[in-house]
């Protein structure tokens, strides 16, 4: 009988090269958290930017959503290979990221800089007594802000222009990307010497 040698005990040595092993047919994603994270906060941003920013931006719904899906999707189009696995991330990883991490954060910093950075305001003294989101409704049913009358005014200052009990003083002005933004919007009180 021939002499086995799995019966005799012998350290293991590892082997110096690969041999007649397999190279990895695609590299493999690193194990890591920081996409996830991103993608966490840029939810988190998404929706306090369109309640905040996009409540006093005068654009329609379906326009917002055909920007923020240009925004998503975009980087999809860059090769995986190159980008997403460069950046250790598995494909569909890559996919998420982009959706709820690139897109949310591009179109809220547009939203925002489009509401900071706007031209010269124009004001105007209006009955209306709905509340912002309210102007904004009426906004996208009738495409006009609510009937008011027009004010020139240098400071843009409730106090300069009285009006009607629970009407509103409007400012609105062009932002930087074209779209009209709700910069001013001040509800009358009732007159202090009542």
């Amino acid at each position: 009988m021939a002499h086995q040698s799995n019966d005799l005990p012998q350290r293991h040595r590892p082997v110096r090269d690969r041999g007649h092993q397999q190279r990895a047919v695609e590299a493999s994603a690193r194990e890591q958290t920081w996409p996830g994270t991103l993608m966490a906060l840029g939810i988190f941003v998404l929706i306090i930017s369109f309640w905040a920013a996009a409540g006093r931006t005068l654009i329609r719904y379906a326009e917002l959503v055909r920007w923020f899906a240009l925004f998503a999707f975009v980087g999809n189009l860059l090769p995986y290979g190159r980008v997403g696995l460069r950046l250790g991330m598995e494909r569909l990883e890559w996919f998420l990221f982009n959706l709820l991490a690139v897109g949310p954060f591009v179109i809220s910093l547009l939203l925002w800089l489009n509401l900071l950075i706007h031209g010269p305001e124009r004001y105007m003294i209006t009955p209306y007594g709905g509340n912002i989101l309210e102007v904004r409704s009426y906004w996208m049913h009738q495409e006009s802000l609510p009937p008011g009358d027009p004010v020139n005014s240098a400071t843009g200052a409730i106090e300069d222009h009285p009006g009607p009990f629970g009407g509103h003083f409007i400012g609105v002005s062009r932002g930087l990307l074209g779209y009209e933004v709700i910069t001013t919007y001040q509800r009358y009180g009732r007159p202090e010497d009542e």
